[in-house]
Formats: C-alpha cells, sequence, structure tokens
C-alpha cells in the first residue's frame, strides 16, 4: 500500500477517535447507524461480487464422467428392483 493511501488512513481513523472523544452521544448514534446500514450493505456488495466472479469462474471447471461398468450396471438393476418391489408392497398395502 502506498503512503498517500496509509496518511488517508489514518487520517479517516484519527477523526473518527477524535469525534468520538469530542462528541460521544453523536459518536455512538453514528456507530449503531453503521452496524444497522453500512455493515449489510457491506456484506451485500462483497456477496455480489462472488457471486459474479464465481460466475466467471465456473465454466472453467472441469467436468468427469465415468462410463458405467458391469459392476454399476448391476447396482442400477438391484436398485430398479428393490424400487419395484417396494412399489408392488405399498399397493398391496393400500389395496389390503
Amino acid at each position: 500500500m502506498n503512503y498517500l493511501k496509509q496518511f488517508a488512513i489514518f487520517v479517516a481513523g484519527g477523526s473518527v477517535a477524535g469525534a468520538a472523544y469530542f462528541v460521544p452521544e453523536n459518536s455512538f448514534l453514528a456507530f449503531v447507524a453503521g452496524w444497522l446500514f453500512l455493515v449489510p450493505a457491506a456484506v451485500v456488495i462483497f456477496l455480489g461480487y462472488g457471486l459474479t466472479k464465481y460466475m466467471k469462474d465456473r465454466k472453467n471447471r472441469i467436468t468427469v464422467s465415468i462410463k458405467p461398468n458391469d459392476a454399476l450396471k448391476a447396482i442400477a438393476r438391484r436398485e430398479a428392483e428393490l424400487h419395484r418391489e417396494k412399489q408392488l408392497i405399498l399397493e398391496e398395502i393400500r389395496k389390503g
């Protein structure tokens, strides 16, 4: 960070600290207003920035696809059988 930015930050911080020393009740109101309005606004801004970065980087992700082998096909068949059996049992329970 260059010295001009550091100087501006120190002057702003010193002004806030000085104002809190000389006018405590108005400084408290400013502090409460900051927590009620500025902090949520900053959160919304940062969330929006993160969303835009995510949307830009999302298309650069790697997608991995696997070909189903015999074992995976067998598991899928067994799951389909179990689902059919479950449906038959539920129909019998509803009818009987």
